[in-house]
């Protein structure tokens, strides 16, 4: 029973309670946890500095990791803060690139899927890795 005292509690981290759900479906986290063996350090921090569409994807910069075929297997750093206990940084990861950098490394991939001409292109390939996880 309290008596008049006040009741102190400790500071806990509040996640962005603007964002209450993943960007990525639970097959796509699913794949990417598996190709960088649940570990963000084995990735490649995509940073977004030059946002064309700014607001389109919950917050810029992603994080990518090669498949078993060489495409880029991305998950938007969003959907990382929520995933993981620590928040990934560009220098904690394996590398640390511009979107230009990435566009340019994929720019033949993102060509030959048709998605060069999307606004995001973080958000284009999610949705089509995310389309490629389902075969009905």
């Amino acid at each position: 029973m309290l008596t008049g005292s006040l009741l102190r509690l400790p500071a806990i981290k509040v996640m962005n309670m603007e964002q209450s759900r993943c960007n990525a479906d639970a097959k796509h986290i699913r794949h990417f946890l598996d190709i960088c063996d649940g570990n963000w350090h084995s990735c490649i921090y995509v940073r977004c500095v030059s946002c064309k569409t700014p607001g389109y994807c919950n917050g810029p910069h992603f994080l990518y990791h090669p498949d078993e075929n060489g495409s880029p297997c991305v998950l938007p750093m969003a959907d990382a803060r929520m995933l993981f206990s620590r928040i990934p940084e560009p220098t904690e990861c394996l590398s640390a690139i511009t979107l230009e950098q990435f566009q340019s490394l994929y720019g033949l991939y993102f060509a030959k899927e048709a998605l060069t001409d999307k606004p995001c292109p973080c958000f284009a390939l999610l949705r089509h890795q995310e389309a490629s996880h389902y075969h009905w």
